[in-house]
């Protein structure tokens, strides 16, 4: 007999495991390392862009909590 997949809706909870090993492997790995040492590479035209875009979010944001104890220690 033919098994298909399971239908999960709005959500696949494998993909979306698979997907975060996925993740968590490549930040701990050496060229995941380099790329977050490195930063995002920001074109120079799309600065501008990108600080209205952070604008417009915080204008609608409830709370700023990147003051806070538990932001300050992610970073």
């Amino acid at each position: 007999m033919d098994k298909r997949p399971t239908n999960h809706g709005e959500g696949n909870p494998q993909a979306a495991e698979d997907f975060n090993k996925a993740e968590r492997d490549f930040v701990a790995s050496e060229k995941g390392q380099r790329k977050i040492k490195e930063g995002p590479h920001v074109k120079p035209g799309e600065e501008a862009a990108l600080q209205q875009a952070e604008q417009r979010g915080k204008s609608r944001a409830k709370n700023d909590d990147s003051h806070t104890e538990q932001m300050k220690s992610k970073h």
